[in-house]
């Protein structure tokens, strides 16, 4: 039985599923999109009925305006028939982006979008802007909110998954516990449950294909294999021209440390190398004119680009759940779509 909600539907594309929500907004204001991390559907953005709206981002995000397009990928969960084990990043990124041209051709939308990647999510941001391009949609930044890039994660980031007998990875003994006592600190910040577990347990979580683990596992011929070849052309991580600009929140509570301690760094690494090859390498007669004064002020420039791109806020890895945080995140799509506008007209203006 297909646990659907009112308002959700299931969309196919690249000849995957996808569980989505749409909240239509203003028709010349870009797409937010929004990727769910490990286990969870996309839900964690929107809600569920009854709840309070207020305690999503969607809610906050649409009534500045933007449309909000939350999809999710085929997790062994209800709401999909079956299970898809083979499912890759460059499946994820190729099957969003064509839900995305969906929307943005059905409801008459300019074809620029703004991602919004939580938590594993941050492996999608190359392969999904890849098949933006492809489709002629401009992303204009992603925003990762305690998100992870296509890196190989730590193992003891996955110690205590299992592998099931439908090809997929379960996460109810190595994460769910820890998943709930975050929600519970978000309740605390909040001063309000926004949802019970057992319906968060139920309508929220499912185990996920192993390519979406961050290891270089892969399912292939009806079994599981390490294939790191295929591993890494599917992260590709260091395809620094792939990458839209990237803008990232982190948390500040100890029950999450990984993302408050490597996220500005990490992302700030890609966000500088992406800013070199755009806007440098291919301008190198400019910058041989310039004088020595504007190039030092333009390094100073670009070496604060990762600070003005990131910021932190109250909270765990579930920031963006709960009102205050879920406002918060609202406020800061608007102002980092603000900062990166002004941020590319300054770069530009270097080079003149």
């Amino acid at each position: 039985m297909r646990l659907i909600y009112e308002d959700e539907e299931i969309r196919i594309a690249n000849g995957f599923p996808s569980l989505v929500r749409f909240f239509r907004g203003s028709s010349t204001k870009p797409l937010v999109v929004f990727f769910p991390g490990w286990a969870h559907l996309g839900r964690i953005s929107y809600g569920f009925p009854g709840c309070n709206k207020e305690h999503f981002i969607a809610q906050w995000i649409n009534q500045k305006g933007y449309s909000f397009l939350a999809t999710s990928y085929p997790l062994d969960h209800a709401v999909y028939d079956r299970v898809y084990p083979e499912f890759t990043l460059t499946d994820w990124g190729k099957m969003a982006a064509e839900i995305t041209n969906q929307f943005i051709l059905e409801n008459a939308l300019p074809k620029e979008v703004i991602g919004i990647s939580w938590s594993a999510a941050g492996q999608v941001i190359r392969p999904f802007n890849v098949a933006c391009k492809s489709l002629g949609i401009n992303v204009l930044f992603h925003l990762g909110l305690e998100a992870s890039p296509a890196l190989l994660v730590t193992s003891d980031r996955t110690i205590g998954m299992k592998k099931t007998e439908k090809g997929m990875v379960s996460l109810r003994d190595s994460h769910y516990d820890l998943f709930w006592k975050e929600i519970e600190e978000q309740n605390e910040l909040n001063r309000e449950e926004f949802i019970t577990k057992e319906k968060y347990f139920t309508d929220l979580l499912g185990d996920i294909p192993v390519a979406l683990m961050g290891t270089n596992e892969c399912f292939e011929n009806g079994h599981f294999d390490t294939n790191i070849e295929k591993s890494f052309e599917d992260k590709n991580f260091f395809a620094f021209t792939e990458y839209p600009l990237i803008a990232n929140i982190s948390g500040n509570s100890r029950l999450a440390p990984y993302h408050p301690i490597v996220d500005k760094a990490t992302w700030g690494f890609l966000i500088t190398r992406k800013v070199y090859h755009d806007y440098f390498v291919k301008n190198q007669e400019s910058l041989s004119k310039i004088s020595d004064a504007n190039f030092k002020e333009l390094v100073e420039y670009v070496n604060d680009i990762p600070n003005r791109l990131h910021s932190s806020i109250s909270g765990n890895h579930f920031l963006f759940v709960g009102r205050y945080g879920a406002q918060e995140i609202a406020d800061y799509v608007e102002h980092f779509d603000k900062e990166i506008q002004e941020s590319e007209q300054e770069l530009k203006t270097f080079l003149r």
